[in-house]
């Protein structure tokens, strides 16, 4: 055989015709593909798409990659608000995805037991549990969420949820020792509310707290590895097709065995412990003895309680530096409320606050714990559904973005972006922060377009309780501490540093906290 019978080098015995060979397979099946790309992008983009009548971004359109790149910059709640602002109330934010900014949206979507869980959470779950051990959260057959949501369900009815009374007081207690030894000096208040919510959950979940806060830091590192998880998962949820080929690549595990590692450990101990404790996983175990399905609900409600309940916290903290005449306002009703230092534990009197709980509610309303809406799915296999006025077919994911929802000018006017707490007190007149006033038929509070927690028969088994803990954390805050800002800290930075990875993700808030001086007279 000829030397130029081989290829380049004659080290590297490949004749020359197989070499060519391969070259023109792998061309053909890379036109095979590329055509396959162009008539699928082509059919996407024509007029005969199931959902070509819904006007959204081209790149939405064309690929799920258009979310998963949202996702994993964190800024899905800006972007997709910018989206309904320029395309309306439907936007068709995937190739076949809708977003809907429609108060009458969220009884078909969210009520309807035809519209169950969507592929963003019930494909990657199916992916990522394997071993059938998947949260309540993923659940798609309603009868099947309806059985494992009844343990929560008893955990936090009003009777049983008074056992978590104490836990809400010492816990608030502690966090208020903790940032006493930080008065008058810069502190990042949202590295307190973090260590303060988990270990607030571990307690209540777990009978154990995490032991957070007494050392000042993540001392497990389970927030890091929660909220390593939760980036990662975020952008896989909407491409779970990819999470194999990921898992082969040399680029770490994204938090998650860290965060694997220490809930094993801390269902092993809680385990351990015995059930005299009644706690939430007290009422889990007497469900289900299966320590996979146990862990994944104990996460469930780790994340689903510590990082909500914190990052309002936060919200709330930011708003009250942004605006301290409503800070002045909450704590002479607080003063009022509970004269002569009491602890403000009493939950009936909390309850009936009128200005605290406008200003918890303008909290949730413009800065949601969930930014973005829970997918649901039109049923596949159906014939369609009826959104509002706008027929969608089956098979077709489906949300509420409660972000635009709640800052939706046709539910909540006038200054539908401003934080305004007298727009949730009954009132014949109103006064502006400009100081106009609008008499109560010009100020709209749509009350059933208000849904921090989600809506219908799988919205959060905790609001009941989380709002309870809300009331007598913030109402204790205001009344030891006046909040301003720090000196160098751009408070603008808080918004803008916010990331939307399914719950919210922040960055630092940096406040200066000086002892409240109670007036006794």
């Amino acid at each position: 055989m000829e030397a130029h019978d081989y290829y380049a080098n004659p080290r590297i015995l490949i004749p020359a015709t197989s070499f060519f060979s391969l070259l023109r397979a792998t061309a053909t099946l890379v036109s095979h593909w590329a055509l396959i790309l162009v008539f699928t992008a082509l059919y996407r983009l024509s007029p005969f798409h199931p959902l070509a009548k819904y006007p959204g971004p081209v790149l939405g359109k064309l690929s799920k990659f258009y979310l998963a790149y949202l996702a994993g910059h964190g800024d899905a709640h800006t972007v997709i608000r910018g989206l309904h602002q320029q395309y309306g109330d439907v936007v068709r934010v995937g190739p076949n995805e809708l977003s809907f900014n429609r108060v009458d949206a969220l009884q078909p979507i969210y009520a309807m037991k035809s519209m169950p869980k969507g592929p963003c959470t019930t494909d990657y779950n199916s992916r990522v549990h394997e071993d059938g051990s998947r949260p309540l959260d993923s659940l798609q057959d309603f009868s099947v969420h309806a059985a494992r949501r009844k343990p929560w369900t008893k955990a936090m009815s009003p009777v049983n949820s008074k056992n978590f009374d104490p836990i809400i007081v010492q816990k608030a207690r502690e966090l208020m020792e903790e940032l006493a030894k930080h008065q008058g000096q810069p502190v990042n208040i949202a590295h307190w509310m973090m260590l303060y919510g988990y270990d607030f959950m571990g307690h209540l979940v777990f009978g154990r707290e995490f032991g957070m806060l007494k050392a000042g830091k993540d001392n497990s590192g389970l927030i890091h590895g929660l909220e390593h998880g939760l980036y990662s998962s975020s952008m896989i949820a909407h491409i779970p097709w990819s999470l194999p080929i990921l898992q082969c690549l040399p680029i770490g595990d994204g938090g998650s065995v860290t965060m694997q590692r220490l809930a094993n450990d801390i269902v092993r101990k809680r385990q351990d412990a015995g059930s005299h404790a009644k706690d939430i996983y007290y009422y889990l175990v007497s469900t289900s003895s299966a320590c996979q399905e146990l862990l994944a609900e104990g996460l469930l409600a780790i994340i689903a309680g510590a990082d909500t309940t914190a990052v309002t916290l936060c919200h709330f903290m930011y708003f009250m530096m942004r605006h301290p005449e409503c800070a002045d306002s909450l704590r002479r009703e607080v003063d009022a409320a509970f004269p002569h230092g009491d602890e403000p534990t009493d939950h009936s009197r909390l309850a009936n606050m009128p200005y605290l709980n406008a200003c918890i509610n303008e909290t949730l309303r413009l800065l949601p714990p969930v930014l973005t809406g829970l997918q649901r799915e039109v049923q596949r296999g159906s014939d369609g559904a009826m959104i509002g006025p706008y027929f969608v077919p089956g098979g077709t994911p489906v949300s509420i973005h409660v972000y635009s929802l709640h800052r939706n000018p046709e539910e909540f006017s006038p200054l539908p972006d401003t934080f305004w707490p007298e727009r949730w007190l009954t009132r014949n007149e109103y006064t502006l922060p400009t100081g106009e006033v609008l008499s109560k038929d010009q100020v709209v509070t749509n009350r059933a377009a208000f849904v921090p927690f989600s809506f219908g028969p799988q919205n959060c088994a905790g609001k009941a309780l989380a709002s309870v803990e809300l009331r007598v954390v913030i109402s204790a805050l205001v009344q030891k501490f006046e909040v301003r800002k720090a000196k160098e800290y751009d408070i603008d930075d808080w918004e803008k540093n916010l990331r939307d990875h399914y719950v919210t993700l922040t960055g630092p808030l940096q406040a200066v906290l000086t002892s409240h001086e109670l007036n006794d007279s």
